[in-house]
Formats: structure tokens, sequence, C-alpha cells
């Protein structure tokens, strides 16, 4: 991956000596010409979902639910739409006539809780799951600039770097809070790919982005931080689950960048 990094950065160089002709963009204030060939770097933070698929832990759930059917008088749903924060940092953005290239990175930290409750002997019992979805993101994105106040992103290419937390606690009346934490045992490559726009609102200061995309990902094995007991693919089984999440899905976000200028 290093590599491919470096050989990234030297085509952008070789780019710039190369090219001849670049675009301009005025700011709202008047000072300036602010689309040269490198545009800007900055931070950016947003807000949006995840959804995915976790065929291993949800079949852990049916049996869960199946176990106690007698008891339970709030079922445990499934898993499967996260949200959550991201933020990070817009490494540069080049305009090639009227293209837009730009470098990024964002952490991703994402969760989703669901609780069941029973009666025993005549109290109340919850049990609550509550899975933490984490992922570094690098990548690259290709856009078009329409005017100095819009961008449509033609496509975000990201390679994504995962990992997953699950606790697992039992509250009961008079009684202290039982807690169980897993944690994912490798932290396996996942790709993004997605579409959407940037709006400037103060050129190229302050803009507002949306992303909608989809994403490819899995987590196989989870196990116990005090233990390294792997989780099994039910609580009666000694098979240890494989698929806790089998596949990714549709995502989107909203974030406001901001930037500065190299010019």
């Amino acid at each position: 991956m290093k590599n491919s990094f470096n050989a990234f950065f030297l085509f952008l160089f070789l780019s710039q000596s190369l090219l001849t002709k670049t675009n301009a963009q005025d700011d709202c204030c008047g000072l300036g010409s602010i689309m040269s060939l490198v545009l800007y770097s900055g931070i950016h933070g947003g807000y949006g979902f995840q959804q995915f698929s976790a065929e291993g832990f949800n079949h852990y759930i049916d049996v869960y639910n199946e176990n106690r059917t007698a008891t339970l008088t709030k079922k445990m749903d499934e898993f499967g739409f996260a949200t959550g924060f991201k933020f990070g940092v817009n490494l540069f953005q080049f305009l090639v006539d009227d293209w837009v290239i730009g470098m990024k990175l964002s952490y991703y930290i994402l969760k989703e809780e669901h609780e069941a409750t029973a009666t025993i002997s005549g109290e109340t019992a919850r049990r609550e799951y509550e899975l933490t979805l984490k992922s570094f993101h690098t990548g690259l994105t290709f856009g078009y600039y329409v005017s100095k106040h819009l961008d449509i992103k033609i496509a975000d290419l990201i390679l994504t770097f995962n990992s997953a937390d699950l606790e697992n606690r039992l509250i009961q009346p008079n009684l202290p809070t039982e807690e169980q934490k897993f944690t994912s045992v490798e932290n396996p490559i996942g790709f993004n790919v997605a579409s959407g726009f940037t709006f400037y609102i103060i050129p190229p200061y302050l803009s507002i982005e949306g992303t909608i995309g989809y994403s490819i990902f899995s987590i196989d094995e989870m196990a116990e931080e005090d233990s390294g007991l792997r989780l099994p693919v039910n609580e009666n089984s000694g098979e240890v689950m494989t698929n806790f999440i089998d596949g990714g899905g549709l995502y989107g976000f909203a974030q406001l960048n901001i930037a500065i200028p190299f010019n």
C-alpha cells in the first residue's frame, strides 16, 4: 500500500509539471483566483448511516429469542443499521480542466443498540447488545466543477480498514450489571464507492457535502476481551461464529468541510 501511495504522489507531481491549462474560480469576497492546480486542504466532520448484513449475529439473536419465548416481554431486534459520526482530513484537491481530484482520510464510528426485556419472579430484567463499528477510510474523490458554489461528485473510491466491538449487558433489579465485551479478531480491508455533491457556502472556505454509496466489508470472528474465547454460533453451541457481519450495504453521510486554501 505504501508503494501505491508513493506512485500516486509521483503521478500528481508529474501531472502538475506537464499540465498547461487550468481553470480559475473567484472567491466570494473578490480576493482573486482560488482555483488553481492545487486548491486546498482542510478538515471535515459529519453524521450518517451504514446498512450491513449480520447473518451470524442475527442468527445468534434468533436463537436467543426462541429460547426465551415464555419469559420475554420484548424480543431482541436484529442488527443491520448503524448511525454515527465521521471526521477526518481533506489532504488536497486539484482542478484539471473542470475535473476535481482529491484525496482524504476519515475515521468513522457508528453504533446500533437493541434490548430485550423479560419478567422473572415478577421483576423486569433487561438484556442489551451494543454494537460499535469503527473504520479508517482513505481514498480518492473524482468530481466535476459546475460553479464556484457547486461540485458534482462523480465517484469516491475508498479503501476501508474495519473493526467491531460488541457489549453484552444483563441488567436485573437489585443485582450488579453483568457485562461481556467482545472485539473483532481481525481488521479486514473493505471497499466503498459513492457519489454526491459539494455545495460551497463560502467558497472555498466552508462547504456542505452529501454522499451516498455502497460499502463492501465483513467481520468474521469476535473474541471476548478478557478470555479470548470466540463468540459461538449460538449460546448453546461450541462452534465458533465465522460470519458475524457478512456484508456491507448502502450508506449515506452529510458533512461540513472547512478548507485551508493553498494560494
